[in-house]
């Protein structure tokens, strides 16, 4: 029966060291970026619910206006069916009623 030498893995503690050192540098590195990145997004956001507001705010008034403008041509309508009834009964005759002196 042969026996296999088992063998002994050491971590060497410098080198250990050395990648511990490599990696903090490249997250120091890279962090920077990352927190760049979710304040540009932080800010398009902010941009993206200012304009929904916007919108809202637009939609609103014209919406407003709208109403408005119908109210004002409603009105004048009115005006107009009684400008057109006053019309019509001069135009029938109504002058020539006999007067009640």
């Amino acid at each position: 029966m042969t026996v296999r030498q088992k063998t002994s893995l050491k971590i060497v503690q410098p080198e250990l060291e050395q990648m511990e050192t490599v990696l903090q540098e490249a997250a120091k590195q890279s962090a920077p970026m990352v927190q760049r990145l979710a304040t540009h997004r932080d800010r398009i956001d902010m941009v993206l619910k200012e304009l929904e507001s916007e919108r809202f705010e637009l939609l609103s008034r014209r919406d407003m206006f709208r109403r408005q403008a119908e109210a004002v041509e409603q009105g004048l309508t009115m005006h107009i069916d009684d400008i057109e009834a006053t019309m019509n009964l001069y135009e029938g005759g109504f002058q020539s009623l006999p007067s009640r002196t």
